[in-house]
């Protein structure tokens, strides 16, 4: 977005000249405005490559500079507005006029180039404190400053963003049939990239409010994570075969512990007194008659699922003798990670190695899933232990990704925003408010509120291994007119590019087509035991409650 701001300066300058030829008696004031427009697009040019160097200081100078040569410019246009031969002329007035439009865009620009390199500024000057060191390196005032820079960031990013708005007002005020008319591409691009940048300062507004509180600012918090297997589907991601328990205080991760979800549900399941009616689907087809965590996440709206999880483990962990689990604080959320978000960090910080074991971005789900699986046995390792390693290999993660340096944030960020996107990470905060800011990030994983039409189809992997990293599949929707009105068909291919092993087998999936509230199942083939179900689920949210058609499917290798 900002390299059009040399841009625009440079296209200001080179109109300028025609309008000193065309009119003589506005030359002296063009003139000033052409010399200001000229050293202003040298500032900022020099700005931006002070803010490659990570000179923040220096960059604020000169978008300063650009900034305040770009505003006296902007007068003497709005003088020359006044001339008598400007007046007289509909077509010079309206030149000057979009010169006017364009080189406040340039100004309210520097002026936010200028805002966002003071933030940048402000959290480097601890950093450059402390030279040779990484965050996690910072002392615990340091951390708590930086957090607390970033927490209070609030007010200058919104400054940042009426700017941004502001740019892109006058912007769109520009005559493309005009003058400007040969760059009206250029502008379209400006435009655009002015949209986009509006819209990541509000998200980079809200993630400023976020970003701090899981780090434990103002206040240290704990939270329930969990591991989902996507190679073995459920509704919000995959099957919950491994919980940790995550502290932070200041930036500090206190506490990090991970373990077997069996190590919770086992010593619920030993107790005649623990009995939770499991949903149809799940007694059916895994033929059992009690619900536990590992089981838990069956909503696809992950917040009525991360509730779900947070009740069972509340629950699960009175009947545990481990001290740690059985008087466990309550939760401010519940973060889920897929291992593709493991895969992503270890493409940003390089291969660990764990119990003499090198994991990298290209083996990571596959070398694991053999350790936990398979190798434990060989190595002597009990099953009630063999996730440990998970917790490991997060620990280690957590450590290199401290350790990057501040120019390799940009880095992390973008990794992150990407799985946030994929959903592969999800958030669920017990406090309303946050929760309301995670929302708006769309961070949350929540079934959608909309006017109008809506499918979501939910595979939910029950007893068939890691079977979905085989599955090849395929969503067709279709609307049909007939005598009936208007009909729609879902056709949902599955095709199995495996075989059967330690890892694969038959598909079995329960399957859940979500639709808006009230549509009616006309017909169904392909089920494989000819059973289909219909349910309202009911979310307390106006526009997300959904009607959903389920049924069991079956497919050989």
């Amino acid at each position: 977005m900002l390299r059009y701001l040399r841009y625009f300066i440079l296209i200001v300058a080179a109109a300028l000249l025609l309008f000193v030829i065309v009119n003589f008696s506005a030359a002296k004031n063009l003139q000033k405005v052409y010399a200001a427009s000229l050293s202003a697009k040298s500032d900022v040019t020099k700005s931006l490559q002070l803010l490659e160097q990570n000179n923040f200081a220096d960059a604020v100078v000169y978008a300063s500079d650009a900034s305040d040569s770009l505003a006296a410019a902007s007068e003497r246009l709005v003088d020359l507005e006044d001339n008598f031969w400007v007046k007289r002329s509909d077509s010079l007035f309206a030149q000057i006029k979009d010169l006017e439009y364009m080189i406040k865009t340039a100004e309210v620009l520097a002026k936010a180039l200028a805002q966002g390199a003071t933030i940048a500024e402000n959290v480097n000057s601890i950093m450059a404190a402390n030279p040779g060191t990484t965050f996690s390196d910072l002392k615990a005032a340091d951390k708590a400053a930086v957090l607390k820079m970033i927490y209070e960031a609030g007010p200058d990013l919104n400054g940042i963003r009426a700017n941004l708005d502001l740019a892109l007002m006058d912007l769109k005020k520009v005559d493309s049939s005009g003058f400007f008319g040969p760059l009206q591409k250029q502008l379209s691009l400006a435009k655009s990239e002015l949209q986009t940048g509006a819209e990541l300062t509000a998200k980079t507004i809200t993630l400023s409010q976020l970003l701090p509180v899981l780090a434990g600012y103002p206040d240290s918090s704990n939270y329930l994570v969990l591991l989902q297997n996507s190679d073995e589907l459920r509704p919000t991601g995959g099957f919950l075969g491994t919980l940790g328990v995550l502290q932070t205080n200041l930036g500090d991760l206190e506490k990090f512990r991970t373990s077997d979800a069996y190590h919770l549900d086992m010593p619920a399941s030993l107790d005649k007194g623990f009995v939770v009616a499991p949903p149809p689907p799940i007694a059916k087809y895994l033929g059992v008659d009690r619900w536990y965590l590992r089981d838990s996440n069956w909503s696809p709206d992950w917040p009525e699922s991360a509730r779900q999880i947070q009740w069972f483990y509340q629950a699960e962990a009175k009947y545990n003798s481990d001290p740690e689990i059985k008087n466990t604080p309550a939760f401010d959320g519940v973060v889920a990670i897929t291992p593709r978000l493991v895969t992503d960090l270890l493409y940003l910080v390089g291969p660990i190695t764990v119990g003499g074991q090198e994991y990298n971005k290209d083996n990571f789900t596959d070398l694991l899933q053999y350790e936990v699986e398979m190798a434990y046995r060989d190595k002597g390792v009990s099953e009630w232990d063999r996730k440990k390693v998970i917790g490991d290999i997060l620990s280690e993660l957590k450590e290199k990704l401290f350790a990057l340096p501040t120019s390799r944030y940009l880095e992390l960020v973008n990794t992150l925003n990407s799985n946030v996107e994929r959903k592969n990470i999800l958030f669920y905060f017990n406090d309303p408010q946050v929760q309301a800011t995670a929302q708006s990030l769309n961070w949350g994983g929540e079934i959608k509120a909309v006017a109008g039409d809506y499918l979501m189809v939910v595979d939910s992997n029950l007893a068939a291994f890691k079977t979905d990293r085989v599955m090849e599949k395929k969503i067709s929707y279709d609307l049909i007119r007939d005598k009936s009105g208007l009909n729609a068909k879902v056709t949902l291919e599955y095709k199995h590019t495996g075989g059967f092993g330690w890892k694969t087998t038959r598909y079995r999936s329960y399957v859940r087509v979500y639709v808006p509230l009230g549509s009616e199942l006309i017909k169904v083939d392909g089920l494989s035991d000819g059973t289909a179900y219909k349910n309202d689920t009911k979310l307390g949210r106006e526009g997300a409650d959904k009607t959903y058609f389920g049924g069991f499917i079956s497919v050989e290798p």
